[in-house]
């Protein structure tokens, strides 16, 4: 027992003896995968613990009541509960057991004790118990929970409640988006709809989506709603607990695209009460009973903002309410939109109420003709239409605030060695967007942790698209077409908003722009520990003869290659060395042997390519001493490092260099029998190519002699695997090829997993061969190679 109250000579009345609830019996027995069951559920169906009542209270309390709950993980996600509740009689023994075991600690009875007591203790009464039957969801079905609820207990009344007879709801699945599912109990058909997956923000069905609008007038609703952008600490007073949590649960969707990010509890149970002196912001739900212990123990601190649903007031500092000013033109448009919905203005008799001193007045042109029973008066069809015109007001008002936010996406100061994400966002500008008198309110929203978590979403997408992501910044995009200025020149997909499908590579346009991208993954890997972060194996296979006879020009261009990939990784602050394994394949040219002694002949590095060519399309021999070449380089990246023969492959391949590693890479991925016994590692194999850059590829040449494998043309780069462990990982295959290399071709036409073909224009040196001049060529293929390569490495080791 807790709570109680001390009566005579230390004891106390067993009625005034509040118990700790319990869960008796959970169906299913175990967890089901990813979902914990949660015990403390017992504590939210019954917020002020158990009390013992007489049958005359029970009797007065006959009609079973259903509420809502919710409950949050620490990892922010929620379970959904509805339960009902009734009375049911305690049997004797169980109460005189209880008796017996407090050894007069606790009464029986409830009146003062008499002489005769001393003589005979007195039999207990008889007594009731409260009981419920909850149900939990992770999704916000409260309709269907309350509808289930109330036929369990009918069935319980027909004796008729079974494990067997809750298999149709235990085995029951959430249909998908749009979709409407029957789950049969008893004799009764319950229907779950889910709504479309354009309909966002996902908010409960039915009139319990305005319940907050019928409590409060359109200013304190506004209010509010601003307040918790602001990260206020809120606390919601009620005396019925359904209109807690539909009214929290309305304010939390109506957020949206922003969430909130702290502690959230609709219905706040007795045994968590000291949650009210946390120093953090909260959206708590307290009835009367809870609000009085509250105010007894002197738990509510003076910062928090009070919201008496039942008077329709809000009490917290005045300075606080005359903070919140919004930018005028968006919150006329808002007012208009939500006042027929809300509750009439007027004085709730309190000496203070915060909307008093909002500052901002209402439009001039309207009038708030809505009253509390409207909504009791449409039909459900009209009720569903009147939620998505709330809704949208809501969503109009965000995109309005937030509308080209790409343009404000900027790199931070080199000062800062870890910038957070709202470093990547011009403040300063986007508030020279409104008003001056805004800018307090804008500054809480910008610095708050939700606008923190919405500039991430972007920063840093995750790899499986986000339906909420997409859908808003399609809505940026669907009123940029609306905009008069715009709609004759931005002409942008809207795809999910239009058909429902999210696109499978999510947003199509540009969350935010690539190199601030880059920037912003950069620095979020920094923050790793240096042993976390995975490297990238690269492997360079020079055209023929170059890795023996120019050796001091092939480490200036490695020199070079990692220079500007450490450029391209500026905060991440990373060991060079260790995150990019640079591998040169010693491969011996038939064609450079061939023409040693020819040093001085004329296009010289052409006639050994094309003796390459013609060895390697004739001959089984020289193909398998490159594949042996190629093998002792990938297990030369590995050596010394278990787990190095999965790293990602990437490849710049040139020249005849190119020809041989397609044919390897076409083959592994052909499953087409090397000739040699299979490779042992992954890395071997080819399975972990990411990245293939060729550079003044002769491979149609190859394929117009007809000794090319088949494969090439279905190469695919990245493999299915790497796309499978890293689905966001920007990879592909790039051709570049200089203007005056008669070897050099584009490739894009002849094979579809180039992404894109570069024309290298830089002046050939008469000093040089053509191979080193494309080789070294800093802007035009070095540093595109080394921004590729960045990308992987970015990729590779983002984790979400």
């Amino acid at each position: 027992p807790r709570g109680s109250r001390p009566s005579h000579a230390g004891s106390v009345p067993l009625l005034d003896t509040f118990f700790e609830p319990a869960v008796l019996k959970r169906l299913p027995k175990e967890d089901r995968p990813g979902m914990r069951f949660a015990p403390e559920v017992a504590s939210f169906c019954f917020p002020h613990g158990v009390r013992l009542v007489t049958a005359d209270e029970a009797a007065a309390n006959a009609m079973p009541v259903v509420t809502s709950f919710v409950l949050t993980a620490a990892d922010r996600s929620r379970m959904y509960g509805a339960c009902i509740v009734w009375y049911e009689p305690l049997p004797p023994a169980v109460v005189q057991a209880y008796l017996d075991e407090q050894g007069g600690l606790v009464q029986a009875g409830v009146d003062e004790p008499g002489p005769e007591s001393a003589l005979a203790e007195p039999a207990p009464p008889p007594l009731h118990a409260p009981e419920a039957i909850c149900l939990l969801s992770r999704q916000p079905l409260f309709e269907f929970l309350n509808t289930c609820c109330r036929q369990l207990f009918r069935m319980r009344l027909s004796d008729v409640l079974s494990e067997q007879a809750l298999l149709p709801l235990l085995s029951a699945t959430v249909p998908p988006p749009g979709a409407c599912r029957d789950v049969q109990l008893g004799n009764v058909s319950v229907a779950v709809r889910m709504p479309p997956p354009n309909d966002l923000p996902r908010t409960m069905a039915g009139r319990g989506f305005f319940l907050l609008f019928q409590h409060l007038d359109v200013s304190s609703v506004i209010i509010l709603w601003a307040l918790l952008l602001a990260e206020q600490k809120v606390v919601l007073q009620a005396k019925q607990t359904h209109v807690l949590t539909m009214a929290a649960e309305t304010l939390s969707a109506l957020l949206f695209p922003f969430s909130w990010q702290h502690v959230y509890i609709p219905i706040l149970p007795a045994n968590l009460l000291d949650i009210l002196q946390a120093p953090v912001p909260y959206l708590i739900g307290i009835d009367e009973q809870m609000l009085q212990m509250a105010e007894r123990q002197g738990m509510l601190p003076d910062d928090v903002v009070q919201v008496d649903l039942d008077s329709a007031a809000i009490v917290c500092d005045p300075d606080l309410a005359a903070s919140i000013r919004l930018p005028q033109k968006q919150y006329n448009k808002l007012y208009k939109a939500i006042a027929p919905y809300c509750r009439p203005g007027g004085g709730s008799g309190q000496a203070f109420n915060a909307a008093w001193a909002f500052p901002m007045a209402p439009p001039p042109d309207v009038e708030a003709d809505g009253s509390p029973g409207s909504i009791a008066d449409m039909s459900d069809a009209e009720v569903a239409s009147a939620g998505r015109k709330v809704k949208a007001a809501f969503l109009r008002f965000f995109v309005s605030l937030t509308v080209r936010y790409q343009e404000l996406m900027i790199l931070p100061p080199a000062r800062l060695k870890q910038p957070a994400a709202v470093d990547f966002f011009d403040e300063r500008r986007w508030l020279a967007r409104f008003s001056a008198g805004c800018g307090g309110w804008l500054r809480m929203l910008v610095r708050s942790q939700a606008f923190t978590e919405w500039l991430e979403q972007r920063l840093a997408p995750p790899s499986v698209p986000d339906a909420e992501t997409v859908f808003f910044n399609e809505q940026i995009d669907a009123k940029l077409m609306r905009s008069a200025k715009t709609k004759l020149f931005a002409k942008q997909d809207t795809p999910f908003l239009s058909t429902g499908a999210l696109p499978p590579g999510g947003y199509v346009g540009q969350l935010v722009p690539p190199h601030v991208r880059t920037v912003y993954n950069a620095s979020m890997i920094a923050a790793r520990p240096a042993q976390a972060q995975q490297p990238v194996a690269l492997l360079l296979v020079l055209g023929s003869g170059l890795a023996q006879t120019e050796q001091a020009e092939v480490a200036d261009f490695e020199a070079r290659l990692r220079l500007e990939f450490a450029r391209h990784l500026l905060w991440s602050r990373v060991d060079v060395a260790a995150a990019l394994r640079v591998h040169v394949c010693d491969w011996q040219s038939a064609g450079a042997d061939q023409h040693r002694l020819y040093s001085g002949l004329e296009q010289l590095p052409i006639r050994q390519a094309m003796l390459d060519l013609t060895l390697y399309a004739a001959g089984v021999e020289y193909r398998g001493q490159l594949d042996a070449a190629l093998r002792r380089s990938l297990r030369g990246i590995a050596t010394g490092d278990e787990a190095a023969g999965e790293l990602p492959l990437c490849v710049v391949a040139q020249g005849f260099g190119g020809v041989f590693v397609l044919d390897y890479l076409a083959r592994a991925q052909g499953e087409l029998p090397p000739a040699e016994a299979p490779p042992a590692t992954p890395l071997e194999r080819g399975e972990t190519l990411t990245y293939l850059c060729t550079l003044s590829s002769p491979v149609p040449l190859l394929a117009a002699s007809g000794a090319e494998a088949p494969a090439v043309s279905q190469l695919r780069v990245p493999t299915r695997g790497m796309v499978q462990r890293h689905p966001q990982v920007r990879g592909g295959w790039a051709n570049f090829h200089h203007k005056g290399d008669p070897l050099g071709f584009p490739l894009q036409g002849c094979y579809p997993a180039v992404a894109q073909d570069n024309l290298l224009t830089g002046r050939h040196r008469r000093d040089q061969p053509l191979a080193l001049t494309s080789l070294n060529d800093v802007s035009g293929f070095v540093r595109p190679l080394a921004q590729a390569l960045s990308y992987v490495w970015q990729d590779i080791n983002w984790r979400e």
